[in-house]
C-alpha cells in the first residue's frame, strides 16, 4: 500500500475457505450480519467492483467508501470518501490460503492524518472487522 502516514495491520485465520470469506466481503448487505455496522449497501444499487461506492451506517457514523481494487477470492481495496475526520484513509483486505487449511485474512490500512480519538476508533474497527470476518466465514 503506497503512501506515508500511519498504518494499521490486522490478521486473523478462519477455518472457512477463501470462497466463503470472499462471499461475505462481496455481499455488502451481509456486512451487518458479521460486522458491527447496522446497515451496509452499495450506492445507487451498483454491483461491487472497482469504482463502486459502499455506504456503511452505524450511529454516529455514515461512511462512504470507494472500492479501488477488486480481485475476487484474493483482494479488495477501498478508500474512505467521507464520514470520519481522517485524511487519506485507504485499506486492502487480502485473503491467503492458511498452511494448515482455511484462510488468512489480512486487513491493512493507512492514512495520512487523524486526531487521537479517530486514530483509536480506526485501529479498533480494523482489528474488530478482521476478527469478525474470519469468525463468520468459519461458521458458514
Amino acid at each position: 500500500m503506497a503512501g506515508g502516514g500511519r498504518t494499521i495491520e490486522a490478521d486473523a485465520t478462519s477455518p472457512g475457505s477463501r470462497t466463503a470469506v470472499w462471499a461475505l466481503l462481496e455481499d455488502a448487505g451481509a456486512w451487518s450480519r458479521w460486522g458491527s455496522w447496522s446497515r451496509v449497501e452499495m450506492e445507487d444499487g451498483a454491483a461491487p467492483g472497482v469504482g463502486a461506492v459502499r455506504v456503511l451506517h452505524r450511529a454516529p457514523y455514515h461512511l462512504r467508501e470507494r472500492i479501488t481494487e477488486w480481485v475476487p477470492g484474493e483482494r479488495m481495496g477501498y478508500e474512505l470518501l467521507e464520514g470520519m475526520p481522517v485524511r487519506g484513509y485507504r485499506a486492502t483486505v487480502t485473503l491467503e490460503d492458511a498452511p494448515a487449511g482455511g484462510t488468512v485474512v489480512r486487513w491493512r490500512s493507512a492514512y495520512d492524518h487523524a486526531g487521537p480519538f479517530t486514530a483509536l476508533v480506526l485501529r479498533l474497527a480494523v482489528r474488530d472487522a478482521c476478527k469478525r470476518l474470519a469468525k463468520a466465514a468459519g461458521s458458514r
